[in-house]
């Protein structure tokens, strides 16, 4: 792999038992710790490998806020319970640090049903800086009414210029949130 800078604010050393290391890792976005066990072998002169690796934390969302996908479909959750718990994230809250890409409202109909956009959908007045647009990011797609009606990923090389030319396609759809009663 091409190397690249990282950050690890903590390396703790779990336990040694026999030839098992168990090590907590606070790092940074993007680090890899299946090439970092490799880089740990590699100076203990003996090789590693990872055996597990779970991830405990990812931005604010953490692990112990959780529940199971097992106990969620045997039902040991109430709705109610649910609902009223820090176990139900609003899609906003999900997807509050991706880019927004706002779409004329008579594009609306074309997104929920899979179209992707071209820069003729777009919404300039109120899209975000357009030079955070790269490809192979996530964006939301937003109406005029702050809803979000699809994910989508950025397709296009230079996004600038094919919006300008309004014609390319821009993105592919990901997914998208029907909102029957507003369509």
């Amino acid at each position: 792999m091409k190397p690249k800078t990282v950050n690890i604010y903590n390396l703790e050393l779990v336990s040694l038992e026999n030839d098992l290391l168990t090590i907590k890792v606070n790092c940074s976005s993007g680090t890899y710790i299946r090439s970092m066990a490799y880089e740990i072998g590699n100076l203990l002169g003996c090789g590693a490998s990872i055996k597990g690796l779970k991830r405990t934390k990812i931005n604010d969302f953490k692990l112990d806020s959780s529940i199971s996908v097992e106990d969620f479909l045997n039902g040991k959750y109430k709705k109610s319970d649910l609902e009223s718990s820090l176990y139900m994230i609003s899609i906003e809250r999900l997807l509050d640090k991706n880019q927004s890409l706002y779409i004329k409202d008579k594009y609306r109909y074309h997104i929920v049903n899979g179209c992707p956009v071209d820069g003729g959908m777009v919404d300039f007045a109120r899209t975000e800086d357009n030079n955070l647009l790269k490809k192979g990011i996530f964006i939301k797609i937003k109406d005029s009414s702050e809803n979000i009606i699809a994910i989508h990923e950025i397709l296009s090389e230079n996004v600038i210029s094919d919006i300008k030319s309004k014609k390319l396609t821009l993105t592919k759809s990901i997914v998208i949130f029907r909102q029957l009663n507003k369509i």
